[in-house]
C-alpha cells in the first residue's frame, strides 16, 4: 500500500494549555489494530471538557505530547455553528488514547493533508467549470450537452474515487486511484487527459451502461426495479468537506414508482483511508414498508458470479470480484448492510444499451442487487466498498477483499468510544 505522511504540527509553541484538567479518552474496544479509525466528538462533549467555547476560535485536538491530530469541525445542520469534531487516528488492539483540545484563531490552525473531497463543477468543457456547494439539475436533463464537470457529483478519498451522474441516469461510477492526492477538481476539464485512459493518477475503472453502477439506488416493487432517476427535482447540497471527512446530500422530489410520487434523500459520507462510502437513504411518501435496492453492475463479470456472506453477526455482505475493470484487471465491489435490514438479493435482466428507453428513462439492466427494508421518512444505511488491483496487488485475491469487509464490519459494530475523564 502507498505510504505518505500527514503534515503534523506541534502546537506547544503557540497554544495555551487548556484550563480544564480533564481529557478526552478514546478507546478501541476491539482486539484488532485499526488504521485511520473514524472518531466523532460532539460539541457537547467539548463543552464538558473546556467549558464555554470561545467565539471566533477553532478547536485543535492534540495528543498527550501536544501534537495536533488531523481533524476538522463540521456544521452538520448549517446553522453557522459547528456541531462535531471529526478526526482519524491509528489504534493498537484495545488501545486507549488521551487527547486534549485547545482553541486557536483561524489563521493559527495547523495545515493537514487533505484526504477527502467533494466536487460539483458547473460550466462547460470549453469555458471551464466552477465548483459549487449547491445546484439543481434541470428537469429532464440527460447529461447532454455537458454542463457539469465529469457529468457528475464526484467524491473521493486517498484510495478511491466515486461519482454520481447528475442527470436522469443517476447511476454511480468508480475511479481507481494510484496516488493519494485529490484529483476530482481536475478531471473532466479541457486541460486534463481523458479519465477513460490510464494516467499517473488512475482512471475511470467501471462500465456502467444500463446498470445502477457502483451502489446506485432503485425501489424494488412488485418484482420490478424503479430507478431513482428522472425525478421532477434533483438537488445537490454540500454539507461539509475537509481533510478527514466529507458529506453531501442528493435530494429528490417526484420519483414515480408504480403511480406514486415519492421523495428521497441520499446522504453520502466518505472518510479518509477507507475503501467505502456510507449511504443514508430516506424515502418519503411510502404507505408501508418497502424495499430499497442497492446495485452492483455485472456487465464485465468474466468468470465469477456475485456472492454473499456474513461479515459478522451484525452485517451482511454482497459482492463481486473479477477481472471486471476497464483496465482489464481485478476490481472488487461490495455492499455491506445491517443483517436485520436485508430482504433479498437478485439480478436485473440483461438489456441492450438502447432497449425500451433512453438516458431520460432507462430500465435497470446488468445489475446484481440487494434490498433492505425502508420505512416512510426513516433512514436506511448501507456501505459501498470498492478496491482495485492496480492500487494494491492484494485486491487481486478475493479473500483479501472479503477480509477487508469483515474487518470494517467489526469496526462499524464497535466504533471508537469517546468519553470525558
Amino acid at each position: 500500500m502507498k505510504k505518505y505522511c500527514f503534515v503534523v504540527a506541534v502546537l506547544a509553541s503557540f497554544l495555551s494549555a487548556c484550563t480544564s484538567s480533564s481529557v478526552i479518552e478514546l478507546k478501541n474496544n476491539t482486539s484488532q489494530a485499526r488504521k485511520d479509525a473514524p472518531v466523532v466528538i460532539s460539541r457537547a462533549d467539548i463543552q464538558k471538557l473546556t467549558g464555554e467555547i470561545p467565539v471566533g476560535k477553532l478547536p485543535v485536538v492534540t495528543d498527550e505530547k501536544g501534537t495536533a491530530i488531523p481533524s476538522q469541525v463540521d456544521d452538520l445542520d448549517r446553522d453557522g455553528k459547528w456541531d462535531e469534531i471529526a478526526l482519524v487516528c491509528d489504534f493498537e488492539a484495545n488501545e486507549v488514547k488521551k487527547m486534549n483540545v485547545n482553541f486557536v484563531s483561524p489563521e493559527k490552525m495547523p495545515e493537514y493533508t487533505i484526504r477527502t473531497n467533494v466536487r460539483l463543477g458547473v460550466g462547460s468543457i470549453e469555458e471551464g467549470f466552477e465548483g459549487t456547494d449547491h445546484a439543481v439539475s434541470p428537469k429532464g436533463y440527460t447529461g447532454i450537452p455537458v454542463m457539469y464537470q465529469a457529468e457528475s457529483v464526484s467524491w473521493e478519498n486517498d484510495v478511491m474515487g466515486f461519482r454520481n451522474y447528475f442527470d436522469c441516469r443517476n447511476a454511480k461510477d468508480l475511479f481507481g486511484k494510484l496516488e493519494p492526492e485529490m484529483i476530482m477538481d481536475k478531471i473532466g476539464t479541457k486541460e486534463s487527459v481523458s479519465y477513460h485512459e490510464l494516467s499517473s493518477w488512475g482512471m475511470d475503472v467501471l462500465h456502467v451502461g444500463t446498470s445502477l453502477g457502483s451502489g446506485g439506488l432503485a425501489l424494488f416493487h412488485n418484482d420490478s426495479l424503479y430507478r431513482l432517476g428522472s425525478t421532477d427535482r434533483f438537488e445537490f447540497q454540500l454539507v461539509t468537506k475537509g481533510p478527514v471527512r466529507s458529506i453531501f446530500e442528493l435530494n429528490y422530489n417526484g420519483w414515480s414508482v408504480d403511480g406514486k410520487s415519492l421523495s428521497a434523500q441520499e446522504k453520502i459520507t466518505v472518510w479518509a483511508g477507507k475503501y467505502w462510502f456510507k449511504s443514508d437513504v430516506t424515502v418519503g411518501g411510502l404507505d408501508e414498508e418497502a424495499e430499497l435496492a442497492v446495485g452492483i453492475v455485472t456487465s464485465y463479470l468474466k468468470e465469477k458470479k456475485p456472492f454473499s456472506f456474513a461479515a459478522n453477526n451484525q452485517f451482511e455482505a454482497v459482492a463481486t470480484h473479477d477481472i471486471q475493470s476497464l483496465n482489464n484487471d481485478c476490481l472488487a465491489m461490495g455492499i455491506l448492510l445491517p443483517s436485520d435490514s436485508k430482504v433479498r438479493v437478485g439480478d436485473a435482466p440483461v438489456l441492450s444499451e438502447d432497449v425500451n428507453g433512453s438516458r431520460f428513462n432507462q430500465p435497470v439492466g446488468l445489475t446484481h442487487f440487494v434490498t433492505q427494508k425502508i420505512n416512510n421518512n426513516k433512514s436506511a444505511t448501507h456501505y459501498f466498498f470498492a478496491a482495485w488491483e492496480l492500487e494494491n496487488k492484494k485486491w487481486a485475491e478475493q479473500e483479501n477483499f472479503e477480509n477487508l469487509m469483515k474487518n470494517q464490519a467489526d469496526e462499524l459494530s464497535s466504533p471508537i468510544a469517546v468519553s470525558i475523564k
